[in-house]
C-alpha cells in the first residue's frame, strides 16, 4: 500500500513542481534540464514547470542578496573590507548594476560573489529584485525551451536508454565542480 502511495505521490505534478523548486537550491541549471524533460515527456504541465524553477531560482537570488546584508551587520566582515573599499565598491557598481547583475546569471560562478556582494553594498532590494527577476525568467525561459524541444526529440531517441543517460546527466552535474576544482588544485 505504501509503495502505490509514493508512486502515486511521485508523479503528481505539484509533488513534481516542489521537487524542481527544492532542487534549483542545490543546482539551478540542472532543475532546469530536469524540468523541461518532465515537461516534454508529459510528467508536469509547462507552466507549472516554468512557476517552480522561477520562483525556486528567484528566492535563491533573493538569499544570496540577503547573506550579503546579514554580513554588512556582522563586524569582522565590515572590517575585513573596510569602508573605502566598500564605497570604491558601490561607486563601481552603482555605475554597472543592470550588465553586472545580468552577466552574473548567464556566467557560471558569478552569481554567489555578485549577488552577495550587492546585498553587502546596499544596493536597492528593488532594483536587485527587479533586474534578476527579468535576467531570471529569461535565462530560465531559454534554457528550458531549448531542452524542451530538443530534449524531446533526443529522449524519443534514446527510447529506455533515457534513463541511464538522465542518471549520468544528473551525476556529471553534481560532481562536475568538484572534479573540475580538484585539477584546478
Amino acid at each position: 500500500m505504501s509503495g502505490d502511495l509514493l508512486l502515486s505521490l511521485g508523479m503528481n505534478p505539484i509533488t513534481i513542481a516542489i521537487m524542481i523548486f527544492a532542487t534549483t537550491f542545490v543546482l539551478e541549471d540542472a532543475a532546469s534540464v530536469g524540468a523541461a524533460l518532465l515537461a516534454s515527456m508529459g510528467q508536469i504541465s509547462v507552466p507549472l514547470a516554468l512557476a517552480a524553477l522561477i520562483a525556486g531560482i528567484f528566492l535563491g537570488d533573493l538569499g544570496l542578496y540577503g547573506l550579503g546584508r546579514l554580513a554588512l551587520t556582522n563586524d569582522w566582515a565590515r572590517s575585513y573590507i573596510g569602508e573605502a573599499r566598500r564605497a570604491d565598491g558601490q561607486r563601481w557598481l552603482q555605475h554597472r548594476l543592470l550588465p553586472t547583475l545580468i552577466a552574473a546569471r548567464f556566467l557560471p560562478g558569478t552569481r554567489l560573489p555578485v549577488y552577495t556582494a550587492s546585498g553587502f553594498l546596499k544596493v536597492p532590494l528593488a532594483l536587485f529584485a527587479g533586474i534578476t527577476a527579468g535576467a531570471s525568467v529569461a535565462w530560465t525561459g531559454l534554457v528550458f525551451l531549448i531542452v524542451f524541444v530538443l530534449g524531446a526529440a533526443a529522449l524519443e531517441m534514446a527510447g529506455p536508454w533515457k534513463w541511464v543517460a538522465g542518471g549520468l546527466l544528473m551525476a556529471t552535474a553534481a560532481f562536475a565542480p568538484r572534479i573540475a576544482r580538484a585539477f584546478h588544485e
